[in-house]
């Protein structure tokens, strides 16, 4: 009997065991939440959930500021929250603030805060304050200059 090299490859492949390591993604993440929280913990929520989905989980202190983190943020999977305590002074939310709050911060020009809106609009919410340092004009010193003053 005479065996074809196609039929002998259709029989290596037909015989060939399934991976059995193939991994199926999770609908679902955990994200670390702490800060102005009665108990800092991980909370399992849907994937892509938003801070207005998850604000019902979190077991916020009396001295939480509720307002201070965007309803409409994503978050990732093991990204940390940190829910922040009111301050005595307001601070300026470069998320939402416009050219003239900006314009108030020490050591930002009017030419400095139109960046900051530019990147705003073109890249969406800041993640996290040091992310200004991205925009040209802004370096670690003047950075240190006012973000005492800010908040996301």
């Amino acid at each position: 009997m005479k065996i074809y090299p196609v039929f002998l490859l259709f029989m290596l492949i037909a015989c060939h065991p399934k991976n059995p390591y193939v991994l199926s993604p999770s609908s679902t993440m955990k994200i670390f939440i702490s800060g102005a929280v009665s108990e800092e913990q991980w909370v399992e929520v849907p994937n892509f959930s938003t801070y207005e989905e998850i604000k019902h989980l979190i077991k916020f202190n009396e001295n939480a500021d509720h307002d201070a983190i965007h309803p409409s943020q994503i978050f990732r999977h093991n990204d940390k929250i940190v829910i922040p305590h009111i301050k005595e002074h307001p601070c300026i939310s470069i998320n939402t603030a416009t050219l003239e709050e900006l314009v108030s911060l020490n050591g930002v020009g009017e030419v400095t805060a139109k960046r900051i809106l530019d990147y705003r609009t073109t890249f969406g919410y800041f993640r996290k304050l040091e992310d200004l340092m991205q925009i040209k004009g802004i370096k670690e010193k003047t950075f240190d200059k006012f973000k005492h003053q800010l908040c996301l």
